[in-house]
């Protein structure tokens, strides 16, 4: 194992060099003993919402870079996402030697990076098969425009989707949608036939770069001694919702005497940890050995002392360095069927008596569901689970058929897939959904298409496509008939006010214009004029907010109904069950956002009078709407 040794001198002369280019003495930086002895050691961590753990990254890596610098050894840190891996960056950038953490022989990417840039794009390389683009939806797109009508007609039939038509990351099978063995049926030839054009294309799904990578340490064995001598040390953030098959190739490649690694992460926020059906991680969210740090800079010990109860792994009870207000009333509302609709505002009311900071991002309602029944739009029927601020949009139809947005892309496949979602977000807008059952959902690209099909309207609808994409902009005459017949196909009234506003006719091509991202979030103006955004508990994580609500979904059962025990403290021991645990990871993501404000909404009847009595007891203001 590398010798290298941080000691608290180290940090001392770190924090002093820090803290003197600070313009605010107010904010200098300090580490008490626990997140020193952290910086000094290669434990793995559990660290609590709020506890500085980007800092403590941040500040070892550039204490550790600084003793590397004459070695020619390189540090390499793994997160989840891109917003951790930027956050990390961000912390180092201004520093001396934050620059020196960019370059050769460090590296700070996501494990994604990681795999592609150093194992699965050279092993494809050597056989012949560049990477042009590795994007699931590129993928999906790509496929999905050239997949035959009768194949299609299958996958749906077969409730199957041609986001499954790839190769698994773990045997190298070429997993068939609709087939569990081969066939010499026209539609396993198409697909396989499409299949293989999206591979000699160079498109790849996140998921295959893995088994490519596997293969790259089979057959190279130089491969990994090559890595383990250039990165000897080794941090990994976030790493609570690493998959198995991630942290399996993890520990392959640096989980051995001559890396120095160390993984941080709170098991307790473990809520992306099995995305796709994927099992997740068991040597560090299994691990009972974690060293626990327990102590928050965000919320205050009131609402710190609120949300311990929701810890599955039970780190203890949370800590605060911050003071709470006396003022400050933690509210959990109460509604019946016919209140739900008023919760936000009451929330809203609220945060205008508290005068909390008028801007969207500073308070949001989040839930952890949005699916049939008890879901997030019952709270705000405007709610669209479609809309995300991380992913811009046209705002306008015909921006989707005249801007330069296929610079990189001569194919027409991916716009027509543009087109497509924009004419789904048109359907939204004019309230068209298709019947399911006792529900009502609204129309996939598919299931559009087969609409279509038994309408009559299917050849029309395929004619405008082609015209968009093939004669680019029409002129205004040109494009208020085809909008009338788009209209007429889809069974939208054309004087709806959001319809008559995405289907305005513009000529601009400003990118700033197109690329614009208002209205694409899920806002919620009170009557008072203040805004809130509105999402998923997912949406959030990683966000500090000034005021938080978390509103009660059902996922087979009702969230905070499951869990009322838990923050009453009417029940105590270990949470167990595999539902309950997620709802309590769920609910301890979202209700450990906040800086000063924790709201909650629940069925009157699903919060028994003896649980609302403990919750008064321990701080909670019950409030009927």
């Amino acid at each position: 194992m590398p010798e290298l040794e941080v000691t608290d001198n180290d940090i001392d002369e770190f924090l002093e060099g820090y803290n003197q280019r600070l313009s605010e003495p107010s904010i200098a930086l300090d580490f008490d003993d626990d997140r020193r002895a952290i910086i000094k050691s290669w434990d793995d961590v559990q660290a609590c919402p709020g506890s500085g753990k980007t800092t403590i990254v941040a500040a070892k890596l550039l204490i550790i870079e600084k003793k590397l610098r004459s070695a020619d050894l390189g540090v390499c840190v793994l997160t989840h996402t891109n917003v951790a891996r930027n956050e990390i960056i961000s912390r180092i950038e201004s520093h001396p030697s934050g620059f020196r953490l960019s370059q050769y022989p460090n590296f700070i990417g996501t494990i994604q990076e990681f795999i592609n840039r150093y194992l699965a794009t050279p092993y494809l390389r050597s056989t012949e098969m560049s990477p042009v683009r590795i994007d699931d939806e590129a993928c999906s797109m790509l496929m999905g425009s050239r997949i035959s009508y009768g194949t299609r007609t299958y996958l749906d039939n077969k409730y199957a989707s041609i986001s499954t038509l790839k190769i698994h990351h773990e045997t190298g099978e070429v997993l068939v949608p609709g087939f569990k063995k081969e066939s010499t049926s026209p539609t396993y030839k198409n697909l396989m036939d499409v299949f293989f054009e999206r591979i000699d294309r160079g498109y790849f799904f996140f998921s295959e770069m893995y088994y490519f990578a596997k293969q790259c340490i089979q057959e190279n064995a130089e491969v990994v001694s090559s890595l383990r001598k250039r990165f000897s040390y080794v941090l990994v953030d976030e790493m609570q919702d690493t998959q198995k098959f991630q942290d399996d190739l993890i520990n392959e490649l640096f989980l051995c005497d001559e890396v120095m690694l160390q993984r941080l992460g709170d098991p307790d926020q473990a809520i992306f940890d099995n995305m796709g059906g994927e099992s997740p991680n068991e040597t560090f969210n299994c691990n009972t050995s974690l060293v626990p740090l327990n102590s928050t800079h965000r919320f205050p010990v009131d609402i710190a002392a609120k949300i311990s109860g929701l810890s599955v792994t039970g780190i203890g009870e949370l800590q605060s360095f911050r003071e709470a207000s006396d003022e400050t009333p933690h509210t959990i509302f109460l509604y019946t069927d016919t209140t739900k609709v008023n919760v936000l505002e009451r929330f809203c009311e609220l945060l205008d008596v508290l005068d909390i900071n008028n801007q969207a991002s500073s308070a949001k309602a989040v839930g952890g569901t949005e699916g049939q029944g008890g879901f997030i739009s019952e709270y705000w029927p405007s709610y669209d689970r479609t809309k995300s601020v991380k992913t811009p949009r046209p705002q306008l139809l015909i921006e989707a058929v005249s801007r330069e947005w296929w610079a990189m892309e001569t194919d027409a496949a991916l716009q027509y897939a543009l087109l497509m979602q924009c004419v789904l977000d048109l359907l939204r807008r004019g309230g068209v959904t298709e019947n399911v059952g006792d529900y009502t959902r609204h129309y996939s690209a598919t299931r559009l298409g087969s609409h279509l099909r038994t309408t009559g309207g299917y050849e029309e609808f395929k004619g405008l496509f082609t015209s968009w994409i093939m004669d680019g902009t029409p002129s205004q005459e040109l494009w208020e008939a085809q909008c009338d017949k788009l209209l007429s196909l889809l069974g939208i009234d054309g004087e709806d006010r959001q319809v008559k506003e995405y289907l305005v006719y513009s000529e601009s091509n400003d990118d700033d214009n197109i690329i614009a991202q208002a209205g694409t979030s899920n806002i919620y103006r009170s009557a008072s004029g203040r805004e809130i955004e509105v999402g998923t508990i997912h949406s959030v994580k990683g966000e500090t907010h000034d005021a938080t609500l978390v509103l009660e979904t059902k996922n087979r059962q009702y969230d905070l109904e499951k869990l009322s025990g838990r923050l009453a403290f009417t029940e105590s021991g270990s949470i167990s069950g595999i539902q309950k645990e997620k709802f309590a990871r769920q609910l301890y993501v979202a209700a450990s956002r906040p800086r000063r404000l924790l709201c909650m909404a629940a069925r009157q009847d699903r919060i028994q009078p003896e649980v609302r009595t403990q919750l008064e007891q321990h701080g909670w203001r019950i409030q009927l709407v």
